[in-house]
């Protein structure tokens, strides 16, 4: 820090010890920080706009937690060696001040807006995210939302809340610990900072232990996180050896950390295994700029008015740009992305309302120095009434309509069907119970879940016959399942299950060898070897393969003929592997549109064009063809010649883009015992 023409670190003021009873000093403003934070939140919003070579843009989240963790930590330090104590009140008062204000406000009209633009099915869910923002707990509602793989993937409005629980919870949790640390280790400042230092590496490798295994866990957790507001309390910790450092090189390491941010958001994108080992390098090289910014030319560069105007509304633009986001993009159609143009006016637009926010609200209440227990007693109210608010919110959204007035006769599943042209009122499943529909295979524990390799085998159908049927495939295959365990029965057949979420049994030669998904590798290997051990007559492959828009077709059926060739190799050469094709896949989910569609279903159907995918399918048939395989096609009981329905009948064909209902599988029994008896005859 630059003061009176020289560099002046937190260690010099702690080692003045004032007066115990003297107001703590106001500490000189660091302009490179503020440029920093325009910085971050540049890249978490433009990468969130769509812009297309910021795919790692959200490790402007990284900078402000090593920020976050070296202010704060630094102010905390100042406290303890000025007074020896921390006083409490007095910094969860400063913390309130700081985030609350801006950040009810912009929970309630956000909500306020969602009722306005928003499916009515997704109203109930948005408003529980709205309560938990307020508490400052989304991120664990998160963490557990985003291990379901049935939940959907509609973005919450109130997504971008995870980073401020997080934040919230460090605040929350790191002065007591310094205060402990300190006590303990009798006022020594070098036990103080050896526990910082534990803490951040404890962190760091719960980081790295958990994002292989569940990456969401590992990305929403305080405890994996926590590293990185250490590494910034580390920095102000040793700024006493930080600025000892010669000039020049302080200079250049205070560039690489620039540098080192930049790149990462452009290398960096959401394949990229997160947090873990990879953020640290965006955290390393936030820690190089708040260590070393004040100095070798990265202050001047970052001083710049555009940075401080950006840099100093950077928390009220946070807050402000992503609901903005959301709710544009459900307001002109969920069915794709945001067009860049568009999502780039979002972005510019949100920037005079973050002004708008930042002047109204979030300064005036900054500038409010109440005594400390009236400023948290303030705060606990207008929480209070906040989540109050929304509560009444969730109870007026949950009685909303989700059926039209009319019913629809049942039907059995027939080819080329026409759709319902309205949600009936006799609709089978609901569409508030659409997600939960997923059949037994789920409901008993036989469905493998995203993370777990251990292969779960269960038998349905007629268990004593001599005659074997395995199910081997991915989450599709599980919504395929009421269809052909009732085709199995009606066949004389015992069917296994080997079947696992979000690991396709049919795949491309490179993506068989490679996974990213450790326990998809693992769980395939191991089934594939009980398969072959079992020697079923019949393999059914189901899996989730999916439209690839924008890939070559000719050069995807090539992939896909090599692949599946190998697959066939590694099954038992004494089972007839029979492929079932895979069902339509929508842009956007059919019932959160149905919801908002009572009377115009016909508005939620997707051409049949759209989505299938002709190559995979066509190099399915061509290697069944060569290996004396078979494959069965049901699609004409799902689509007519040019759309796929949303309803047919009175049931409720999709529980999301691309899962069927396990209600509207089981009508498919009949049709699948059909295709499959041809296939059945001279086996075995």
């Amino acid at each position: 820090m630059r003061q009176h023409g020289r560099v002046t670190t937190v260690e010099d003021r702690l080692n003045a010890r004032a007066p115990a009873e003297r107001e703590p000093r106001r500490r000189p403003f660091r302009a490179d920080i503020q440029g920093l934070r325009a910085i971050a939140v540049g890249l978490v919003v433009l990468d969130h706009a769509g812009v297309p070579l910021l795919g790692g843009g959200y490790v402007g989240v990284d900078v402000f937690f090593v920020i976050s963790g070296f202010l704060i930590t630094g102010h905390l330090l100042e406290g303890l060696h000025r007074t020896g104590r921390i006083d409490l009140a007095r910094f969860y008062a400063a913390r309130a001040r700081r985030i609350l204000p801006a950040a009810l406000v912009t929970i309630v009209l956000t909500t306020l807006a969602s009722f306005l633009v928003v499916s009515p099915l997704r109203l109930v869910d948005i408003v529980h995210d709205a309560v938990a923002s307020a508490l400052y707990v989304p991120n664990i509602v998160f963490a557990v939302r985003q291990t379901d793989y049935l939940a959907g993937t509609a973005p919450s409005p109130f997504q971008h809340f995870w980073s401020l629980g997080v934040e919230e919870q460090f605040y929350i949790v790191w002065p007591v610990l310094l205060l402990a640390a300190y006590l303990i280790g009798r006022r020594s400042r070098t036990v103080l900072l050896a526990a910082i230092a534990v803490i951040t590496v404890a962190s760091f490798g719960a980081s790295v232990v958990t994002t292989p295994v569940s990456e969401s866990l590992a990305f929403f957790s305080p405890h994996t996180r926590a590293w990185e507001f250490g590494v910034g309390a580390l920095v102000a910790g040793f700024g006493a050896a930080i600025a000892r450092v010669p000039g020049v090189i302080a200079g250049a390491l205070g560039w690489a950390g620039l540098l080192t941010i930049l790149v990462t958001g452009v290398l960096y994108s959401s394949d990229v295994a997160y947090p873990g080992s990879a953020a640290l390098v965006p955290v390393g090289g936030a820690a190089l700029v708040v260590a070393f910014g004040a100095r070798g030319g990265v202050d001047r560069a970052l001083s710049v008015r555009p940075l401080q105007v950006v840099g100093a509304i950077s928390y009220s633009l946070y807050l402000v740009h992503w609901p903005m986001l959301v709710l544009a993009h459900e307001h002109l159609g969920i069915d794709a992305p945001l067009a860049l143009p568009v999502g780039l006016a979002v972005a510019a637009a949100a920037v005079p309302v973050a002004w708008v926010l930042f002047t109204v609200v979030e300064t005036p209440v900054r500038r409010w120095r109440g005594p400390s227990r009236r400023v948290l007693i303030a705060f606990t109210a207008a929480t209070l009434v906040v989540v109050t608010g929304l509560v009444a919110g969730s109870a007026a959204a949950s009685v909303l309509p989700l059926t039209s007035a009319r019913t629809e006769p049942e039907r059995s599943a027939g080819e080329l069907p026409a759709g319902t042209p309205f949600v009936p009122a006799n609709l089978s499943p609901t569409l508030d119970r659409a997600i939960a529909d997923t059949g037994e295979i789920y409901t008993n524990g036989c469905q493998q879940n995203l993370r777990e390799s251990t292969v779960l085998t269960c038998s349905f159908g007629e268990l004593d016959s001599p005659r074997t049927m395995a199910l081997f495939g991915d989450s599709h295959a599980g919504r395929w399942f009421p269809a052909l365990e009732r085709a199995a029965t009606a066949l004389g057949y015992r069917l296994d299950t080997y079947t696992k979420s979000g690991c396709r049994s049919e795949e491309t030669a490179a993506a068989w060898e490679s996974s990213k998904n450790a326990s998809c590798s693992a769980w395939r290997e191991a089934a594939v070897a009980r398969i072959t051990a079992d020697a079923p007559d019949i393999v059914v492959l189901a899996n989730h393969l999916g439209p690839t828009p924008g890939r070559d077709p000719d050069v995807q059926n090539a992939d896909w003929i090599d692949g599946l060739s190998q697959l066939y190799d590694r099954l038992p050469a004494s089972s007839r592997v029979i492929t079932l094709a895979d069902s339509p896949e929508f842009a956007a989910s059919p019932v959160l549109c149905l919801s908002s569609h009572l009377d115009a279903a016909d508005a939620c159907a997707i051409e049949r064009a759209d989505a299938l995918n002709p190559a995979i399918r066509e190099a399915q048939r061509t290697v069944a063809a060569e290996r004396d395989g078979a494959v069965i096609d049901l699609t004409d009981y799902l689509c007519n010649v040019s759309m796929c329905p949303a309803v047919i009948g009175a049931t409720l064909v999709y529980s999301d883009e691309h899962h069927l209902t396990a209600t509207f599988s089981r009508t498919l029994a009949t049709a699948l015992s059909a295709r499959l008896a041809p296939h059945l005859e001279d086996v075995g």
